[in-house]
């Protein structure tokens, strides 16, 4: 008699779990849909004032183009920076091996001359520029409606794809700049992008490695500091390679 006892008290307080869970999310779901149907309904709102991006355009190692008032202007050979030394053949060499760290691994070997992967990359950025850019990550399209008003959510969403646009450019630049063996260039790239809200796994990756090799591994924890404030999916996996590379040094 007792086992049959405690046997249905468990019963009944699985059955009243399922229940308070079942509850719960159908609550979830009403307040969802109630908070989605009010968003359609939201007047347009002044959105000039928000923390649009300035691309800092004169402190990044461009070789190959620069902003121009329209599209992008090509940069002369005479003009190029350090950053656009090439070899013999006028071509930037791609390194012939992998490059791994940790869980981040950048394959060196390209489908076009490195230099023009770099000229293609440099344009990306540079036809940002006059364009409205936005860090929206984390926010959903709801909460866009809500705070900004039900027609800016398509403007909206636009200056959120030219971010993503921008921190995938750097992440590629950078790691370009790394395989035609401009280490500090790319950490003027990478560091930029950090600094704007990236959350590209391999942007943490490639600078921390960068910081690594230069000694400096205190920006390594200032890198996490940076991650921590994340409030994206991929920060949980950005913070564990970091936690990571600097228990190899301990």
């Amino acid at each position: 008699m007792p086992v049959f006892i405690a046997l249905t008290f468990i019963i009944m307080i699985i059955a009243s779990f399922g229940k308070s869970r079942s509850k719960n999310a159908q609550k979830t779901s009403e307040e969802f849909w109630q908070r989605e149907r009010a968003s359609q309904f939201v007047p347009k709102k002044d959105i000039s004032s928000l923390d649009y991006l300035t691309i800092p355009y004169d402190s990044l190692p461009f070789c190959y183009w620069a902003p121009g008032a329209g599209e992008p202007e090509r940069i002369s050979s005479a003009e190029r920076g350090p950053a656009a030394s090439s070899d013999v053949s006028g071509d930037f060499s791609a390194l012939p091996e992998s490059v791994q760290e940790n869980s981040y691994s950048f394959s060196a070997e390209h489908t076009a001359p490195l230099s023009e992967e770099l000229a293609e990359t440099e344009y990306a950025v540079c036809a940002l520029s006059g364009k409205r850019i936005l860090n929206l990550s984390g926010i959903s399209n709801t909460d866009l409606r809500l705070t900004y008003g039900t027609a800016n959510l398509e403007p909206l969403t636009a200056y959120d794809q030219n971010f993503t646009l921008l921190i995938r450019s750097l992440q590629k630049w950078g790691a370009l700049l790394v395989s035609a063996g401009h280490s500090q260039d790319a950490v003027t790239v990478l560091s930029y992008a950090v600094n704007i809200g990236s959350d590209i796994a391999g942007t943490y990756a490639l600078l921390a490695r960068l910081y690594k090799e230069n000694g400096e591994l205190q920006k390594i924890s200032e890198l996490k500091e940076h991650a921590e404030q994340l409030s994206t999916l991929m920060k949980p996996s950005i913070l564990k390679d970091l936690d990571r590379m600097l228990a190899d040094e301990t």
